[in-house]
């Protein structure tokens, strides 16, 4: 099978301490995959080495392979900026600029990186970002308003619609809804479903339950290795590791 996300023997020290040590992993395209285990198994340092924002690190090493949509993304001809262009990123704390407008909140990536040619090019990018993020319908006759006058399920999803307009590969999601409350979860939850008909979306969660919910496969991480991968149906039925089982039932983590 032709994989979005090929991940080989992947070691990674940061300062000197192992965070990931011998990590495999195969992520086919078009899926929700999510890795899930306890704070401190190494989840959030995996999603950052997919796309080099470990680049952006002291004292990191990286050994192994990680392919991305074909692209060797430790190769030594590889172009980083270009790699998180393809691998977009929404991390556990929104972070829209609080200042931009919601407009430019959308728009501010695809202009930098000259994505369209026209001002009407880039208002149908920031419309189709808003609709693919379930936020157009909130924000339309407000375009103009500062994100930070969103409630923050809402600046999740505009931190979602600003990863799309870069039109990325693979969407990456480190906790998105650990923040926020039932209601603005669903949304969230809902739209991870939605989104793998565009984009392959790797989602790391704490939360097994959410896993179950959203996740075509899922993985298992603890202590910086993951000890089972499979289809979440699988796994959540019968799980092969022991520890598996004990984090799925709640016995620990």
């Amino acid at each position: 099978m032709d994989y979005a996300v090929y991940v080989k023997d992947l070691w990674v020290s940061i300062g000197g301490r192992e965070i990931l040590k011998g990590v495999n992993l195969e992520v086919p395209r078009n899926v929700v995959f999510a890795v899930m285990g306890p704070s401190g198994s190494g989840k959030s340092t995996l999603l950052r080495t997919l796309n080099r924002i470990l680049d952006l690190y002291e004292g990191v090493s990286v050994r192994g392979r990680v392919v991305v949509e074909g692209i060797d993304v430790y190769d030594s001809r590889t172009d980083p900026p270009a790699v998180r262009r393809l691998v977009g990123m929404v991390f556990q704390m929104p972070n829209p600029i609080p200042n931009l407008s919601i407009y430019d909140n959308v728009a501010l990536g695809p202009k930098i990186n000259k994505l369209v040619r026209s001002r009407k090019e880039l208002d149908e990018l920031v419309r189709w970002a808003l609709e693919k993020a379930y936020l157009w319908n909130e924000v339309e006759d407000r375009l103009d308003a500062p994100a930070s006058k969103l409630s923050g399920g809402q600046q999740q999803r505009l931190c979602i619609a600003r990863a799309l307009a870069m039109k990325p590969r693979v969407l990456m999601m480190d906790e998105p809804t650990s923040n926020l409350d039932a209601v603005a979860t669903a949304e969230i939850e809902k739209l991870i479903i939605e989104l793998k008909r565009d984009v392959t979306v790797i989602l790391v969660t704490h939360n097994s339950f959410q896993a179950s919910r959203v996740a075509d496969h899922v993985a298992f991480m603890y202590d910086g290795q993951i000890l089972e991968v499979g289809p979440t149906g699988r796994v959540f039925t019968r799980p092969a590791h022991k520890l598996t089982e004990r984090y799925i039932t709640g016995k620990f983590g």
